[in-house]
This record gives C-alpha cells, structure tokens and sequence, in this order.
C-alpha cells in the first residue's frame, strides 16, 4: 500500500473493504480514533482518490449474468484511431468487466459476464470484426473458487 497510508488509514480501508457501508463511529471502535477523526480520514481518502467509490455487491445471475468468460485478444501492429475508440468503448458494456493490457502473446484481457454463450459469441464477433479486426481466443469459466470484488472474497458460487 502506498507510504503516505498509515496505520489508522489502513486500519480504515481495511474494515471498508469488508463492508463500505460501516458507520464511522464503528470504525472508530476498532481503530481506536473519534468518529470525527474516522469520518475526515475517509473524506480525505476520497478526495486524493484512494477510495474511489463504494457499491453493492450483487450476485451476477440476479441479472442474467450466468455466463463468465476471459477473451485473450492480439493484434498485429497498432490500433488506428477508429479502433481505438471501438476498444475504449467496450469499457462503456455492462458485460465487459475488466480490460488489462497484458505481456506475452496477447495483447489484451478481457472479463465478460454475459446472460448466455450467444450473447459473448456477440461480444468476441464485435472484437473480431471492423474496426478493432482482433485475433481472440475464449476461455469460458467453468466453475468460480474465488472471486475478489472490490477487496471483498465471493466465494462458494458456481457459475456454469
């Protein structure tokens, strides 16, 4: 974590990552700080854009999203400016949940959650086509073990 961090600012982020709903006076029990302290640490945190948001956490298949996969995706030579904006857009999809630009023999990674196979063969045909024209291969997950949202561990979920 980063050095300007100390140990009540960890101690923080810590318990909100288990629960980004805690009170502030709850926090301040655990840490040993006054609920005023707690609460003008967390404003600071959001303001230098430590903590940059809180959420629900909701179980995907609420939705439909029953379908996870990784798309690995290369391209030989760089995007144009047409398929820059293609790709930068896909983080803009409800089904796209992650883009790492990654080392090796792709180029990218990509997480998908979709409502069904017809749905991500969608999204790998709107990766292989004009403009992003990207070689893809698809790796459906079987089955999640462990899965980390926002810090917080989702385990015990099968996704088929």
């Amino acid at each position: 974590m980063a050095d300007y961090l100390d140990e009540f600012d960890r101690g923080i982020l810590s318990l909100l990552l288990r629960d980004g709903r805690l009170p502030a006076s709850h926090i301040a029990e655990q840490i040993g700080l006054s609920r005023p302290a707690v609460a003008e640490r967390i404003e600071k945190l959001e303001r230098i854009g430590v903590i940059q948001g809180t959420t629900a956490v909701i179980d995907p298949s609420a939705f439909g999203g029953c379908v996870t996969a990784f798309i690995s995706a290369r391209k030989n030579g760089r995007l144009d400016a047409k398929a820059e904006r293609a790709f930068l857009a896909l983080a803009d999809r409800d089904d796209v949940l992650e883009i790492h630009s990654v080392a090796g023999d792709d180029c990218y990674l990509i997480k998908v959650r979709t409502d069904s196979i017809g749905s991500l063969n969608a999204v790998v045909e709107e990766l292989n086509g004009a403009p992003l024209l990207l070689n893809t291969r698809t790796t459906i997950v079987m089955a999640t073990h462990c899965e980390k949202v926002g810090g917080i561990t989702l385990s015990g979920r099968v996704e088929s």
